[in-house]
């Protein structure tokens, strides 16, 4: 069994895959992580913190270059998507 909890579960040719993610109100959010058919997992790794999101596709307004730009404030992505946060020693 892999170490990586999305192994067979990653649609390669995504063109979500690998794209930075931002908040409607220009706020970096993370990066793609792993992509399905209805939402995608962001990964935010700070200095002493690792936080991670699943947000719905459709909340998505645009793809350009590699940057995904989301309908909501960082606030709400925080308050609505937010799944795990853990801190780093």
């Amino acid at each position: 069994m892999s170490e990586y909890p999305y192994e067979g579960k990653i649609h390669g040719d995504d063109k979500v895959n690998y794209s930075t993610v931002y908040s409607s109100d220009g706020i970096r959010i993370g990066k793609v992580e792993a992509a399905f058919a209805k939402s995608f997992i962001v990964k935010n790794e700070m200095e002493n913190r690792e936080v991670k999101y699943e947000i719905p596709r459709l909340d998505i307004v645009s793809i350009i270059s590699g940057s995904i730009t989301l309908k909501l404030k960082k606030k709400e992505i925080d308050q609505k998507y937010e799944t795990s946060s853990i801190n780093k020693l």
